[in-house]
């Protein structure tokens, strides 16, 4: 918790200064007249759009320690700044300020209690986000060798570069890591980023909000709070688990439970990983994936830094735009399939201007924008396209098919191509009904309220139509295939800019049927009309919110109510042991835990050691290669019967093993007694024991 409380205060160094002081110096979106609070935000957003790209490049063409004086460049201008603008906060923007201060701060704590690994007595219950495993090796890796990283799941006998993933999120964590000193690691670092991506979320709202509907203020901080109370709303999914908790009984997942609690917590994980999985949550998003949420950001930085960019001068639409190509080089390496979204939708609209012939000189910077996109993200992209050591994937990056509900998938697999194809075309609608909830139906009573004049009366409205169309193409017809998720992360992740505009969309909704006190009806409804759409309207947003509130609940004791009590002494077990190596093993010895047991969590959690093998950074590995290494190295766990350390350091020598991490679980701890009696364990716990072998165990003695 203190960890990442500490992470959490630290982060505003790279993820508000820099967007700041470039924010004030370029005098984006009006920054200097802005009150303060709205400053702080676009610096927020801004840093969102910059900093990832800038640490990259600095850490990979200089050093890590170069990053971290950047960033104290841009801390020193900041407090420069801020001692030299002497601005006074107005009497309404104070109250509005405490009302988005609270939601900000039940957010913050909210993700920290979701995210944090909790602790009763000798009991231990990781959190339910088990993607952390995957991110903290990734971090881990950086701080400990740079940036690109290692891969620290993967050691043929040499270093091999881990350039196959979007990493720039995870720099900016390392570097939190470094600078917190012994109080962060890169759990705490991971999780203070999950916080201030929703933070960032809240922020492109507001902002995005008050740039495309221009007003009083306090039309505009109403708007931002109906866009930042929107963020904790859901789908439906709450109506199809109360229906199969109260009603069906024990039909999903197929397992006997042990009581009521364990059998609702399976039925919502069910519904959540193998029924509803075409898209997720903000608020889910936000912990799951905080990389692509700041792509997002990133991407809407750039829309927005386009729209402020008309009727400028040439030479100022270029430098607004070179900002913009600087936030989608960004973007690339936040989120590679969330970019891709931006970039076709940004390309359709470069050659709409074009065509138009009524902004040439915007379309030509908005195609500067996009070079100096690509060649400030040329070194990651080359990374790749390289892929490493591991050889160029059996299956394209993205293939082409119609995505479906995954209920829907095992009931047509045997069924002709054809009428595969149409059965997932008719039920795709529906999914996206269920899982949008509130945000499908105010999308499609916003459509019906606007006419061609309306359209044109915005330039913002025909953008979010295309990008819309642009989302509801790609996530519904092509899927990645670097993931185990069924659309990958394209067609699942590649939703989140769609359902940014749905989002936006809802506030215009809400203001028109929800806060139209004191005015007409809408015109296109009668008033008792009106009055039914708003209880509707209030319907959804409810189920939304329980939608929400049951996923919160379920998710922080899926563990502790599914493992139960021996499971989390296991896991306290393991953090003792790898917190030992932490603590008395040099970073730069290799470590070995039995890789036949995939997806450890408490080695990629806790671990901060280069491992030969391991399925939690397996990313561009060949296949052949990677179960070669599994099977030769995990001989050394699976034998009951060894008698002596001979055919162990011969097999960890081959290999440049030097520290074994074995567990209770593997067969090979039925010969501890014997293998203790001729060489000591270096720490030994009621779980874990780890030994050093090899040409490490000879140098030790």
């Amino acid at each position: 918790m203190l960890g990442a409380a500490v992470a959490f205060g630290i982060f505003p160094i790279m993820i508000v200064f820099p967007g700041y002081v470039s924010g004030w110096v370029l005098d984006l979106f009006d920054f200097r007249k802005r009150q303060p609070i709205v400053r702080l935000g676009i610096g927020l957003i801004l840093s969102f759009a910059i900093t990832p790209i800038i640490l990259d490049l600095t850490a990979q063409l200089v050093s890590i320690k170069f990053s971290i004086l950047t960033i104290a460049g841009f801390a020193v201008a900041f407090a420069f700044i801020s001692l030299r603008e002497k601005t006074i906060i107005k009497s309404q923007a104070k109250l509005q300020i405490k009302t988005i201060f609270l939601a900000g701060s039940v957010w913050v704590a909210f993700v920290i209690l979701s995210l944090i690994n909790i602790q009763w007595k000798d009991q231990l219950y990781l959190s339910a986000v088990t993607d952390q495993i995957t991110r903290v090796s990734v971090i881990n890796a950086i701080t400990r060798t740079g940036v690109p990283p290692v891969n620290p799941s993967y050691y043929p006998g040499h270093p091999v570069e881990l350039t196959f993933l979007f990493y720039f999120w995870y720099i900016l964590c390392s570097l939190v890591d470094l600078i917190g000193g012994k109080i962060v690691d890169a759990r705490a670092a991971l999780n203070a980023s999950s916080a201030w991506s929703g933070i960032g979320l809240m922020a492109i709202a507001a902002l995005y909000l008050r740039l495309r509907n221009p007003g009083n203020s306090a039309t505009a901080w109403r708007s931002a709070k109906i866009g930042i109370g929107l963020l904790f709303v859901g789908g439906l999914d709450a109506l199809p688990f109360i229906l199969l908790a109260a009603k069906i009984g024990n039909i999903v997942g197929g397992n006997e439970h042990l009581n009521a609690l364990q059998f609702a917590v399976l039925t919502w994980n069910n519904l959540e990983t193998r029924i509803l999985t075409l898209l997720g949550t903000w608020m889910g998003a936000s912990l799951w994936v905080p990389q692509h949420i700041a792509a997002v950001i990133a991407g809407f930085s750039a829309l927005l830094l386009a729209h402020s960019a008309r009727s400028k001068k040439p030479s100022k639409q270029f430098a607004i735009l070179a900002v913009a190509g600087l936030a989608f080089a960004s973007a690339v390496g936040l989120s590679t399939w969330v970019t891709l979204v931006f970039a076709i939708f940004w390309g359709i609209w470069v050659i709409a201007l074009l065509i138009q012939k009524t902004e040439r000189s915007l379309s030509l910077s908005m195609i500067c924008s996009g070079i100096i996109a690509v060649l400030l993200a040329s070194p990651f992209l080359m990374g790749i396209i390289k892929g490493g050591d591991g050889g160029a994937g059996q299956l394209p990056p993205v293939v082409l098919g119609i995505n479906t509900v995954s209920l829907l998938k095992p009931i047509i697999r045997e069924w002709p191509s054809i009428l595969r194809s149409l059965a997932a075309l008719i039920v795709l609608p529906i999914g996206y009904m269920w899982e949008l909830g509130f945000f499908f139906v105010a999308g499609i009573y916003w459509l019906k309220s606007r006419d061609r004049k309306a359209f044109g009366s915005n330039p913002f409205y025909l953008q979010e139509i295309l990008l819309l169309v642009v989302v509801l193409f790609v996530v519904s017809f092509a899927s990645s295939t670097f993931e185990t998720r069924k659309t990958g992360d394209l067609g699942w992740r590649g939703w989140l800019p769609g359902q940014f505009v749905l989002l936006v969309w809802s506030v215009d909704v809400l203001e028109r049927f929800l806060f139209n006190k004191g005015r007409a009806a809408p015109t296109s409804q009668k008033p008792s009309g009106a009055v039914y759409t708003g209880h509707f309207l209030r319907a959804l947003i409810t189920i939304g919110i329980l939608t929400i509130l049951i996923n919160a609940v379920f998710f922080r004791i899926y563990m502790p109510v599914l493992l139960g009590p021996e499971a989390g002494r296991r896991t306290y077990s393991a953090r003792l042991a790898y917190d030992y190596l932490r603590d008395h093993i040099s970073a730069n010895v290799i470590t070995q835990y039995n890789p036949t047991n995939f997806y450890d969590g408490p080695s990629g959690l806790y671990g901060t050691h280069q491992m030969v093998i391991s399925d939690i950074t397996a990313y561009r590995v060949p296949l052949d290669g990677f179960h070669k290494l599994v099977d030769e190295i995990g001989v050394l766990f699976t034998n009951e019967n060894m008698a002596n350390w001979q055919l162990i350091d011969l097999i960890c020598q081959e290999h440049s093993i030097d520290v074994l991490i074995t567990k209770d679980s593997d067969p090979l701890w039925s010969s501890l007694a014997t293998l203790k009696a001729q060489r000591p364990a270096l720490y030994e716990n009621t779980h874990y024991a780890l030994f050093a072998c090899g040409n490490y165990a000879q140098n030790e003695h």
